[in-house]
């Protein structure tokens, strides 16, 4: 059972500086409340959390293909989302870096500059207050899905982007996401989006290789010939996510359920304003240098060793 811990109504990138300090060594402390949730929810007592990061720093030295920021905040939110089980979290850095330059089309996270036309679409949006839980929101409305102007690969990007923003986000790694896919005016012209290779790469995201903790997927406004999507995905899931994937239909009191009304748009039947992802996007634009900066880490190629000789 989630505990209820809602962000009550403090913008976006307000971040837990009034919930966290730092010791004299560095180390980060959380107030009781997030700090009672982690060590019940992702077993982060003070022992456990000092002897798995040790470990995982030790790893991650130990390849040395491989370079990351140097932060303990960066290696925690992977034994956050493995529960501080530091050789779980080693394989999932391992697989977060490779997956790049397995499908660097798909994994690798673009710069919010150069999506202006995905984000003029109105498709995608983290709302800006977290729910009753304490959790992300993040929306997509499949009917704003231009194919003649975006790509598969595009909408794919967007949603790497999305999540790399809010990783950093303590709360957020011990509370999660959940997803409202809204599937009104799904079509033919959509078709390309649900094959097998581009549901295997979601799935694969979703459960091994990004560290959040996806809780929740909420489907609305799906149309009866969903459960051929559903078809397409099911092969691909653990039984922990499948069962997390909710069908709410038209029925938004359904979705209230599970989502407070106070966050969420008019379109949903919420309290929260219309659907809007500038602010959002104005967000990301204002975090540019973050995003640039993620392409320096990761595993060393052969052409980075090329580039470096020459």
């Amino acid at each position: 059972m989630e505990s209820n811990i809602a962000e009550r109504n403090t913008p976006f990138r307000q971040s837990l500086a009034s919930a966290m300090s730092k010791s004299p060594n560095g180390a980060l402390f959380m107030d009781t409340e997030w700090q009672e949730r982690a060590e019940k929810e992702l077993n982060e007592s003070p022992e456990i959390y000092k002897r798995e990061l040790e470990a995982l720093r030790l790893m991650v030295k130990n390849d040395p293909n491989l370079l990351v920021p140097d932060s303990d905040q960066f290696l925690l939110r992977f034994l956050r989302a493995r529960k501080f089980d530091s050789k779980k979290a080693f394989h999932m850095i391992q697989r977060y870096f490779l997956m790049r330059i397995k499908c660097p089309e798909l994994f690798s996270c673009p710069l919010p500059s150069d999506c202006n036309v995905m984000f003029e679409l109105q498709a995608q949006c983290m709302l800006l207050q977290r729910d009753q839980f304490g959790r992300r929101v993040y929306v997509i409305r499949v009917d704003n899905f231009d194919s003649s102007k975006v790509t598969i690969d595009d909408v794919f990007r967007v949603n790497v982007l999305a999540l790399e923003q809010i990783v950093r986000e303590a709360e957020t790694q011990i509370a999660g996401i959940v997803v409202i896919l809204d599937m009104a005016g799904l079509s033919l012209q959509h078709a390309k989006f649900f094959t097998p290779y581009y549901a295997k790469r979601m799935v694969e995201l979703v459960q091994e290789t990004f560290p959040l903790r996806f809780k929740g997927f909420h489907i609305v406004n799906e149309p009866f010939y969903f459960d051929a999507v559903v078809a397409v995905l099911k092969p691909f899931l653990k039984e922990k996510i499948r069962k997390r994937i909710i069908l709410h239909g038209s029925d938004m009191t359904s979705l209230h359920a599970f989502v407070s009304t106070d966050i969420l748009p008019k379109e949903y039947g919420g309290n929260a304003g219309h659907f809007d992802n500038r602010p959002w996007y104005m967000q990301l634009l204002a975090e540019e240098h973050y995003f640039k900066d993620l392409h320096r880490f990761g595993y060393n190629t052969p052409s980075d060793n090329v580039s470096e000789k020459t």
